[in-house]
């Protein structure tokens, strides 16, 4: 009797003891691939914020400048790296700007300038639109922005803008998305795109096409640092 209870007692604790260590192994195995995965998600943005970086001061048919962010919106966007000018074109003297950034996908897929620009003196005139990204430099399948036109708000001295923005996994297909944040969970990095122009007369088409313009001498500049940076050994994309 004592025997069978030692036996059914042991057997008990063998099983308890087999669960145990299986449920040590599942979690340890869990745990290094979160590691694992984290580490090459890090690489991933590591890559693709090197092309950031590697973008030229310059590019052709505009006159820059560079603009600098500062620390708190850096941290605020969780931005890694991020290529800022103001624009100029050699054919017209409308002020424009492009702003490239790329980072963590939870904070960049946040923030669109309906809410950060109207806390600098400024209110969205109608609905934003999708638009097309001109088809030359859409890349694979095309892709879209939004644009929307801001007007000063009452008592603002700010100046009217149009501006268009959108975010892409790749830096190549560019999307704008209802619930950017749901639309991109789970990508390991975000570029996001602002083009900005001075908007005086409110001429929307107008603006859309210097917008375009800046599109169409752009992109191939982020294109060829994404591919050089491909060939340097760094998995810069991914889809």
């Amino acid at each position: 009797m004592n025997g069978d209870a030692t036996a059914s007692s042991s057997g008990w604790k063998f099983n308890v003891g087999l669960v145990g260590m299986l449920v040590l192994i599942g979690v340890t195995a869990w745990f290094q691939e979160l590691v694992t995965g984290r580490s090459q998600n890090n690489q991933k943005m590591e890559a693709a914020a090197r092309a950031v970086q590697i973008l030229p001061d310059q590019f052709a048919g505009w006159t820059t400048e560079p603009r600098t962010m500062s620390e708190t919106e850096i941290a605020q966007t969780g931005t890694k790296a991020y290529y800022s000018r103001f624009l100029r074109s050699q054919k017209t003297a409308v002020p424009l700007s492009v702003m490239l950034l790329c980072g963590k996908t939870r904070e960049l897929s946040v923030h669109p300038p309906t809410v950060c620009f109207e806390g600098l003196g400024l209110e969205v005139e109608g609905e934003p639109q999708r638009v097309p990204v001109p088809a030359e430099v859409a890349g694979e399948g095309g892709g879209e922005l939004m644009a929307v036109h801001f007007k000063p708000s009452a008592y603002s001295t700010a100046r009217p803008l149009y501006v268009y923005w959108g975010w892409s996994r790749d830096g190549r297909h560019w999307e704008a998305p209802s619930v950017p944040r749901l639309h991109f969970a789970g990508a390991p990095y975000l570029y996001k795109i602002y083009v900005v122009r001075d908007d005086p007369t409110g001429k929307k088409p107008a603006s859309g096409e210097l917008c375009d313009a800046v599109l169409r001498d752009f992109l191939p500049e982020l294109h060829a640092a994404i591919d050089k940076v491909s060939a340097d050994g760094e998995v810069a994309t991914t889809r």
